[in-house]
């Protein structure tokens, strides 16, 4: 029988430590208030079981829409008929993860103002760098023989794509949505600066107020579930 490894007890670790700060979220802040000093005794008066709905809710469906654009653009740079856009579209990815998170959300004020849809817009233009890259590093990394045996065999691109390219490069694909998912999960909580919720919500207001009692509660939960990704 096979042992679990110290990466999956870990992970079981940090989820049921998790459940239990979101669960019970009011016990968890009285005891932060017998260690930390506040201007606020009774906490946040949103559960955190909600900031943290909205958190995971907008890195869902951010990194889906992402992975969604990401994987159909790397595949289609390695095609024939756009390996002539891959290096601009390269560009142009890089580029938007070059500015950084703070700086892209407050561009999407003065075009769509506060609320979830600038935050989702500039997630995915945030996450999409790591995506395509490795959707188009692991293609191109295909064994040329291996791609030529298969095109010998009669495939056709779409069978050669669906059968051949995309499983060998899967591991790289999922390094890249990995990362993305990771860079969303830190970036969504200053998605809470433009007015569209989630854990920064106590982190804003906790750095404001120099409230520990709201910081904790809202970087713990964000923390534990990045280490799990």
């Amino acid at each position: 029988m096979r042992r679990p490894n110290g990466n999956m007890v870990a992970a079981l670790v940090l989820i049921v430590i998790l459940a239990m700060i979101v669960i019970y979220s009011k016990e968890f802040e009285g005891l932060l208030y017998r260690y930390f000093s506040t201007k606020n005794t009774t906490g946040s008066r949103t559960p955190l079981v909600v900031y943290f709905g909205q958190h995971i809710w907008m890195v869902l469906v951010s990194s889906l829409i992402a992975v969604g654009i990401g994987v159909g653009l790397g595949i289609f740079a390695t095609t024939k008929s756009g390996e002539e856009f891959r290096d601009p579209l390269l560009k142009v990815v890089n580029l938007g993860q070059a500015f950084p998170s703070p700086a892209l959300l407050a561009l999407m004020v003065p075009m769509l103002g506060y609320g979830y849809e600038g935050a989702f817009i500039a997630l995915v233009v945030y996450a999409l760098m790591p995506i395509v890259y490795n959707v188009v590093v692991g293609i191109q990394e295909v064994p040329e023989d291996v791609v030529d045996a298969a095109v010998g065999m009669g495939m056709t691109p779409f069978q050669l794509y669906k059968k051949i390219k995309i499983p060998l490069a899967l591991n790289v694909i999922l390094g890249g949505i990995r990362t993305a998912l990771v860079i969303n999960i830190s970036a969504t909580t200053l998605a809470a600066a433009v007015g569209a919720g989630g854990l920064g919500v106590l982190v804003v207001n906790g750095v404001r107020t120099f409230d520990m009692v709201l910081i904790l509660p809202g970087s713990n939960p964000r923390n534990n579930y990045g280490g799990h990704s």
